[in-house]
């Protein structure tokens, strides 16, 4: 069970193509995500214009690090490259109980 919730909430760029940016959501995922220590899985949910990832960890420091190195990844920046910046929100929530 996670207990770390990673909980990204951003919207695309004006004009940027939906089928291109799943690509490279798919690409993220693959190269980058599922690579680090403590990924557990990560769900890409939209409402209208709103985006969010939710990514599940084992631990904080886990999510935490994983940031760190978002910085310096390419397939980060490609997917960065799509997201409007100021729209995007990050938090790091503790699982507190699951039900």
């Amino acid at each position: 069970m996670s207990n770390v919730v990673e909980f990204v909430t951003f919207k695309l760029k004006k004009g940027a193509s939906e089928p291109d940016f799943l690509l490279v959501s798919d690409k993220f995922n693959h190269e980058f995500l599922a690579k680090q220590k403590g990924y557990i899985s990560r769900n890409l949910l939209v409402d209208g214009e709103i985006w969010a990832d939710l990514v599940f960890w084992e631990t904080m420091e886990d999510a935490k690090n994983a940031v760190k190195a978002f910085r310096k990844s390419e397939a980060a920046k490609e997917y960065m490259s799509f997201l409007n910046g100021p729209s995007c929100k990050l938090l790091h929530l503790s699982v507190k109980k699951s039900y």
